[in-house]
């Protein structure tokens, strides 16, 4: 009885011993995997791309005034002619003393008009004299603006700055009442006498050329206020009745200058060579951003039997690589080291600065997990 117990109780205790070591080995299992997924979901590559931007400019040329065009930019062309007729002086070579001559305002304060003879005389504080040249009347309470006056001597002591003037003639009581201003210097005193020149008429047709530019584009600027204009000199002509060679003060040009107006609208030229700029990035991989100045514009031809004007646009910009570049690919860097990383990075146009972070510190490698991978793209400062 007592063997057939012991053989009974023998075979109880086998079945349990092998379904604890089952269970045993299934919870060494269950952590081994436990720390392998930990230890992979805290693998972890941040790579750290600093990109230096190329320049990149682009000259183009655009037709204006053209209904044909395609660029559709809002733009008007014009042309004028305009005439003028002005003094210059040649370059002097030795002077002379001259007659000062300039403009005055009379004032008079009192209820009656006052009327003065040409020779009139007028009085500095300063005690230099000058005289009215034609007769006028000053009205009552009113002022007499542009008066010709003229230096009652010869000399460089006659031209003198603004002034204030009193007039003898009149008595004290009306001196203080009606009285002269005058709010620019007077000149003449000393004249630079020179032989007319043809560089003395060129420089005089160069300064007349300004001139109409600036009287041209005020015109358009009232005209078009929402356009801005490019004004270029088709043609200069000029005469003058002072012969070359003469030695002269002064002489008279009368000059005709034609002028072009190129009219545009600024955005719309801005946003136009915007878009020709962008092409020209190699691909998808690299972005350009165009300067935040305005594009540089000059006149380049015009077509007077259609009346469209041509001129040359330059514009720049930075080029710089895309965080949508396909070389930046994830999957690309999976499995390599810094090294490597590195090494594939630094070969790419516009890349300046790789740095590469692993956690944790000790892993060799960039983790095989899209999620546990991070690109961050920054621009040199």
């Amino acid at each position: 009885m007592v063997t057939r117990r012991s053989q009974s109780s023998y075979k109880v205790e086998q079945p349990v011993r092998f379904y604890k070591f089952i269970a045993l080995t299934f919870l060494v299992l269950t952590v081994i995997l436990l720390g392998v997924v930990v230890f992979m979901s805290s693998k972890r590559a941040e790579i750290v791309i600093t990109t230096k931007p190329s320049p990149v400019d682009i000259t183009t040329k655009v037709v204006l005034g053209d209904p044909q065009s395609t660029h559709n930019i809002r733009s008007i062309v014009k042309k004028k002619v305009v005439t003028i007729e002005e003094s210059f002086s040649p370059t002097g070579t030795k002077e002379e003393e001259g007659i000062a001559t300039g403009l005055v305002t009379l004032h008079n304060e009192t209820t009656s008009a006052q009327p003065l003879v040409a020779t009139t005389r007028l009085l500095t504080s300063s005690g230099v004299l000058f005289r009215l040249k034609n007769r006028v009347t000053v009205p009552a309470n009113g002022t007499l603006e542009d008066v010709e006056v003229y230096a009652d001597k010869k000399g460089s002591v006659s031209n003198i700055t603004a002034s204030s003037f009193t007039i003898p003639g009149l008595n004290k009581t009306k001196q203080a009442v009606i009285y002269a201003t005058s709010i620019e210097p007077m000149t003449g005193g000393i004249k630079k006498i020179g032989a007319l020149s043809e560089k003395d008429i060129s420089r005089a047709e160069k300064n007349t050329e300004e001139k109409v530019k600036k009287q041209v584009a005020e015109e358009m600027s009232e005209q078009y206020p929402n356009l801005v204009g490019v004004f270029h000199v088709l043609d200069t002509s000029s005469n003058t009745e002072t012969a070359i060679g003469s030695e002269v003060d002064s002489f008279v040009l009368k000059t005709q200058v034609t002028v072009v107006s190129m009219l545009y609208d600024k955005t719309m030229l801005k946003d136009w060579v915007g878009l020709q700029l962008a092409k020209r990035a190699i691909d998808e991989g690299e972005t350009v951003q165009a300067s935040n100045d305005d594009p540089n514009v000059t006149f380049s031809d015009y077509n007077e039997r259609d009346n469209t004007a041509t001129f040359t646009v330059f514009h720049d910009g930075l080029v710089t690589l895309s965080t949508e570049n396909r070389d930046l690919d994830k999957s690309d860097f999976f499995g390599k080291t810094k090294d490597e990383v590195r090494r594939y990075l630094l070969s790419l146009d516009h890349i300046h600065k790789v740095d590469v972070h692993f956690q944790p510190a000790w892993m060799r490698t960039v983790p095989h997990m899209h999620d546990h991978v991070s690109i961050v793209v920054k621009e040199v400062q």
